[in-house]
C-alpha cells in the first residue's frame, strides 16, 4: 500500500501553473486617455504654441511616445512646469501632433506639410517627418519641385532631397519655366546647371534659363554671369545659334571673349 501511494505522489506535476494574458494594442486605453484630456482631467501640463494658443496634455503620454518630451519631463527644470512655451510650432501643427501622439493617426494635408515637417522634426517624431516626406514627393511636380528640395536640404530629409533633385535634373526644361526657378541662389544654379545628370532637349535651353535668371535681378545677378558660363557647354550649340542668340544678347559682353576662346 505504501508503494502505492509513493508513486501516487511521485506523478503529480512539480510546476505552477500560469497564463500570461498580453493585450496586444491599447487603443481603448488611448481613445479613454483622449477623452480625459478633451475634458481637461489629470492633465498636468499645458503647452503654449507660437500664436500663444494653448494645447493641453498629460506629459506622462507626451513623454511615452516623443524623446523631445521624454527629455524634457525627465530632465530637465520643465518637469515642474504646468506651461511650457513651445516655440517655432504654430498651434494647428502642434494640435495635430499631440492627437497623433494620443491616437496614432495624423491626416497631411497640402495646407499643414510645411507646418508638420519641422515640427515633427522638432519633437522628434521621426514617423510624421517619414509621412509628410512621402506625402511631399507624391505631390513632386515642376511648379514645386525647387521649393520641396529647399524644404528638404533644411530638415535634413535625406530621401526627399535625393528625390527632388532628381525630378528637377530629368524635368529640367519645365522647371526653368517657372518662377521658383528664379528664386535660387546662384550656387544652386551652377550646381544644377553642371550636373552630368541634366535631361536637355539641347544645351541652348541651358543657356536661355542662365539669362532668365539672372535678367530676374540683373543688378545683382549680372556679375555672376562669367561664372555661370563656365557651365553652359556652348561647343554643343551651332554655331548659327551662338551669332544670332548668345553673342547678342545684351548681358553676354562681359562673357564674350570666353565665348570665342570656347567656340
Amino acid at each position: 500500500m505504501q508503494n502505492k501511494k509513493e508513486k501516487k505522489e511521485s506523478g503529480r506535476c512539480e510546476k505552477l501553473a500560469k497564463y500570461e494574458y498580453k493585450k496586444l494594442f491599447y487603443a481603448e486605453t488611448y481613445e479613454v486617455l483622449q477623452v480625459l484630456r478633451h475634458n481637461g482631467f489629470f492633465s498636468d501640463i499645458k503647452l503654449k504654441a507660437d500664436d500663444n494658443k494653448i494645447v493641453i496634455a498629460h506629459k506622462v503620454v507626451l513623454a511615452s511616445a516623443s524623446p523631445y518630451f521624454y527629455a524634457m519631463f525627465t530632465k530637465f527644470s520643465e518637469r515642474n512646469h504646468e506651461l511650457v512655451v513651445m516655440r517655432g510650432i504654430d498651434s494647428s501643427a502642434l494640435q495635430l501632433l499631440v492627437n497623433f501622439l494620443y491616437s496614432g493617426k495624423i491626416l497631411i494635408t497640402e495646407e499643414n506639410v510645411q507646418d508638420l515637417l519641422p515640427a515633427s522634426n522638432l519633437l522628434q517624431l521621426q514617423e510624421v517627418k517619414e509621412a509628410c516626406c512621402d506625402f511631399l514627393q507624391s505631390q513632386l511636380c515642376h511648379t514645386n519641385c525647387i521649393g520641396i528640395f529647399a524644404i528638404a536640404d533644411l530638415h535634413s530629409c535625406a530621401k526627399l532631397l535625393t528625390s527632388s533633385k532628381f525630378y528637377i535634373q530629368q524635368h529640367f526644361s519645365e522647371v526653368v519655366g517657372d518662377d521658383e526657378f528664379l528664386s535660387l541662389s546662384s550656387d544652386q544654379v551652377i550646381q544644377l546647371i553642371s550636373s552630368d545628370k541634366l535631361t536637355v532637349p539641347s544645351e541652348e535651353k541651358v543657356f536661355e534659363s542662365v539669362i532668365r535668371w539672372v535678367k530676374y535681378e540683373s543688378g545683382s545677378r549680372k556679375c555672376i554671369l562669367p561664372q555661370l558660363m563656365e557651365h553652359v557647354r556652348l561647343p554643343l550649340t551651332s554655331k548659327i545659334y551662338i551669332n544670332k542668340e548668345v553673342v547678342k544678347e545684351c548681358l553676354i559682353n562681359n562673357c564674350h571673349k570666353y565665348i570665342i576662346i570656347i567656340y
